[in-house]
């Protein structure tokens, strides 16, 4: 129950390690390993996301549910980037993604979960991703940004797993029990 949570930010600090990781892997690097890398960070940051909303998931209210469920379609987008041939999704699925990790990390700090220098680093690694994306001269921008969200997604779940950390207590109303609103 609460260890679960606790994994789930071990999750979230390994896909952030990988995150960070993608940023310097070189275009050479064949598609097929690619890929697994980012499957594998995709699942960790799903695990990630799960912890980070079932922490304090009642405290978040609507809006964080709704931030939750934003961040969850943001993946389901970028997991989707290979179906539709000549379509590149990412852009699209990274920006809902990180809307909704935004709107789920401000609800969190509001519920004294999260510091605000981790939704800050989120928010400024959308702003930064952005301009890296649409100005071809700073692309190395875009490595910035990964950077930003890798450290600031790690140091979230860091929180998660420390021993002291703010989770809910699981027989009462916890992340497991049958009253969570999916």
């Amino acid at each position: 129950k609460a260890s679960l949570v606790r994994l789930g930010g071990i999750a979230a600090v390994l896909a952030g390690i990988l995150r960070g990781i993608a940023s310097f892997i070189p275009a050479t690097t064949p598609d097929v390993a690619l890929q697994l890398l980012y499957i594998l960070t995709d699942i960790f940051i799903l695990l990630g996301i799960f912890a980070l909303y079932g922490v304090q998931y009642k405290e978040t209210g609507k809006v964080g549910f709704l931030g939750f469920l934003i961040a969850v379609v943001g993946i389901l987008v970028i997991r989707s980037s290979k179906a539709i041939t000549g379509v590149n999704l990412y852009p699209a699925g990274s920006l809902i993604f990180s809307l909704g990790l935004i709107i789920l990390g401000f609800r969190l700090w509001l519920a004294n979960v999260l510091p605000s220098w981790v939704v800050g680093l989120w928010s400024l690694s959308v702003f930064v991703g952005i301009i890296g994306n649409f100005v071809p001269s700073l692309d190395l921008l875009f490595v910035v940004a990964g950077l930003m969200f890798a450290i600031g997604f790690a140091a979230a779940h860091g929180y998660l797993s420390k021993p002291d950390a703010n989770i809910v207590d699981v027989r009462r109303r916890g992340p497991m029990s049958t009253s969570v609103p999916l």
